[in-house]
C-alpha cells in the first residue's frame, strides 16, 4: 500500500515523566524527564514485590499501533485532548491540550496520515525492556512504501495497564533504489 504522506520530518513528544530531573533521548534528541523509581510498576499476585513485565508480542503490537492511530486521529481532529488523557498521569501534568497541539502543529499541517500501520507489522530495531523506572521503550518503523513511519514510544504501568509517557513518530522517504527492502535509521 503507498502512503499519501507529505513527506516531512514529524517529530513528536517525548515528555512527561514526572518529577525527576531531565535526560535527553539519544534517539530523537528531545528532552524527556525521568520516571521516579517503580511507584507504578506492575505488582506479583503477592503485591509484596514490584517487579515490571515484558509485555507479549501481541499486546506489544497493539500498543504501538493503537498509539501511532491515536496521534493520527488527534491530528487529523485537531484535538488531542483523547491522546492526552490516554497517556499516563507524568504525561497529562506535563502536557496540556494546548501543548500538544501546538507540539503537533507541523505535522497536522502536513497532513499525514499514519492510518497504513494497521496493514504493515511493526519492525523494533531495539529489544524492548523495561528499565529501572518501570519504563518500557518501543523503537522501531513499519516498512511502508513510500515514505517509512519509524516510532519512538515510551510507556509505563499504571492501573493495571501500559499507558505511554513519551510519543515520537516521524516519517521517512524511502530511496527508490532501496524498494521494499529498505530498513529505517
Amino acid at each position: 500500500m503507498i502512503l499519501r504522506l507529505i513527506v516531512a520530518s514529524a517529530i513528536l513528544l517525548l515528555v512527561g515523566y514526572a518529577d525527576a530531573p531531565a535526560a535527553t533521548l539519544k534517539s530523537t534528541g528531545h528532552k524527556q524527564e525521568n520516571s521516579a523509581p517503580a511507584g507504578d510498576q506492575a505488582k506479583d499476585q503477592t503485591g509484596d514485590q514490584k517487579k515490571s513485565r515484558l509485555p507479549d508480542d501481541y499486546t506489544l503490537n497493539m500498543m504501538i499501533r493503537s498509539t501511532i492511530i491515536a496521534v493520527n486521529q488527534a491530528n487529523k481532529t485537531g484535538n488531542y485532548s483523547v491522546l492526552r488523557d490516554l497517556g499516563s498521569p507524568g504525561f497529562q501534568r506535563a502536557n496540556s491540550v494546548a501543548t500538544l497541539t501546538e507540539i503537533f502543529a507541523a505535522q497536522r499541517n502536513s497532513k499525514l496520515d499514519f492510518s497504513p500501520v494497521l496493514f504493515f507489522k511493526p519492525n523494533l530495531v531495539a529489544k524492548p525492556e523495561v528499565d529501572a523506572n518501570g519504563i518500557l521503550r518501543l523503537i522501531g518503523f513499519f516498512p511502508t512504501q513510500p515514505v517509512i513511519i519509524s516510532f519512538d514510544l515510551a510507556f509505563e504501568w499504571v492501573d493495571n495497564e501500559w499507558q505511554h509517557v513519551g510519543v515520537s513518530v516521524s516519517t521517512r522517504r524511502v530511496p527508490q533504489t532501496a524498494g521494499a527492502n529498505a530498513v529505517a535509521p
